[in-house]
């Protein structure tokens, strides 16, 4: 997602509140280098993915976020993939399916109603009770709201022949999903993990050796500061807002920030945070809205020299992605666990909240790292705890 659709995806649910962040894109071929082919069956390359070289081990993958028909495909950098089958339209279900990297990657199918419960013995494919489905062995999360879950892959491989030809699956409330580009969802993914022609993929199923499928990449390891900084006191980060804020103006202006004062000052949300022995981390207050407010980002001395404005690392997304990868000048709700050196932002696509996108970046005394990302662009009611990750990261450790 360019910088220009980011801020006209905070315009319009921070002004106007309306819903979802972008529209799903067009079905296109899993890959450009691919023949064309009928989309619900040969979504994939036709190559035999035996051929494709591996990426060096540690060589993290690219991020795909992308989407086929009714279905989001998103895969991280180290080759999980999730095909999430989730409307805008209420009532409706959710269904997804994960995959980790590997031959023994592995395997999740959940099937959730947003803000309420699943009966598998209702289940219905296209208007019709389907027993089969209903007989699977379905076990209920924990918690409010618990989804369906499967987690063998023979269970698994069940429900994708039972449901390939279908249309929809829904329950007696009237609540379904689409299935439309589901099997070019799942294609892809078994030809973007390269285990097409292996006996475990999810659609095209071959006897070629499970061996040949390369593991994951390893985690990015990053580390943190050994300690914490000194603390900021109120004083010293009302005194250093206000002057960052001073010296700042032109950048203000060229982002067509909100001016200060009136009714609604939007520098009372301008906010400074330790960073470390010599420098603090200073929000300056951009845009506000009912539900969530942006900032520019600032890197100052403590006393208020030396103001470096920052750009935020975002990932590097597959070219065949539905948005390039741009880095982030502007942060939504954004926030500093001085502690740990953890850059954190939520932006909302409308206010409950179930699209948008979130990330964090890892400070490692030099700079901040990316260390975490996950998108969801259609708005169907899922929580940001389910939204699809694509970067991660192993666990920071402290720097020696």
């Amino acid at each position: 997602m360019s910088n220009a659709a980011r801020k006209s995806v905070l315009l319009v649910a921070l002004l106007v509140s309306l819903g979802a962040c972008t529209q799903r894109d067009a079905e296109t071929p899993a890959s450009s280098a691919a023949p064309a082919a009928p989309p619900e069956t040969d979504a994939a390359s036709s190559a035999d993915a035996s051929a494709r070289p591996a990426a060096p081990a540690g060589t993290p993958a690219a991020p795909v976020y992308r989407t086929f028909r009714d279905v989001t495909v998103a895969c991280d950098n180290v080759r999980s993939c999730a095909a999430i089958g989730v409307t805008d339209a209420a009532p409706g279900l959710v269904l997804s399916l994960t995959r980790d990297a590997g031959a023994d990657g592995a395997q999740v199918l959940l099937l959730s109603a947003p803000w309420a419960d699943v009966d598998a013995s209702t289940l219905q494919l296209d208007g019709i009770v389907a027993p089969a489905i209903a007989a699977l062995p379905w076990q209920r999360d924990a918690g409010e709201n618990a989804a369906l879950r499967i987690e063998d892959p023979a269970a698994i491989a069940r429900f994708l022949d039972l449901v390939r030809d279908g249309t929809r699956l829904g329950d007696d409330q009237d609540r379904s999903v689409s299935l439309s580009g589901l099997n070019a969802a799942l294609l892809y993914i078994d030809e973007h993990q390269q285990r097409l022609e292996t006996p475990g993929a999810w659609v095209r199923r071959g006897d070629r050796d499970p061996a040949a499928i390369p593991a994951a990449p390893a985690l990015p390891v990053l580390v943190r500061p050994a300690s914490a900084p000194p603390p900021l006191s109120d004083a010293d980060a009302a005194r250093l807002t206000r002057s960052v804020r001073a010296s700042q103006t032109s950048a203000l202006r060229a982002q067509e920030c909100n001016a200060a004062g009136g009714d609604f000052d939007v520098s009372r949300e301008d906010a400074a945070y330790p960073l470390d022995v010599d420098h603090a981390l200073v929000f300056i207050s951009c845009y506000s809205g009912a539900y969530q407010g942006s900032s520019l980002v600032f890197r100052a001395a403590r006393d208020g020299s030396d103001v470096t404005r920052l750009t935020l690392p975002a990932p590097e997304f597959s070219d065949d992605s539905v948005h390039p990868s741009e880095d982030f000048d502007l942060l939504v709700s954004p926030g500093l666990d001085a502690v740990t050196g953890t850059l954190a932002q939520f932006a909302k696509g409308r206010g409950i909240g179930d699209c948008g996108f979130e990330a964090t970046w890892q400070f490692d005394g030099r700079a901040f790292q990316l260390s975490h990302y996950a998108e969801m662009q259609t708005c169907g009611g899922l929580s940001a705890d389910a939204w699809p990750v694509l970067w991660r990261v192993a666990e920071p450790a402290a720097a020696p």
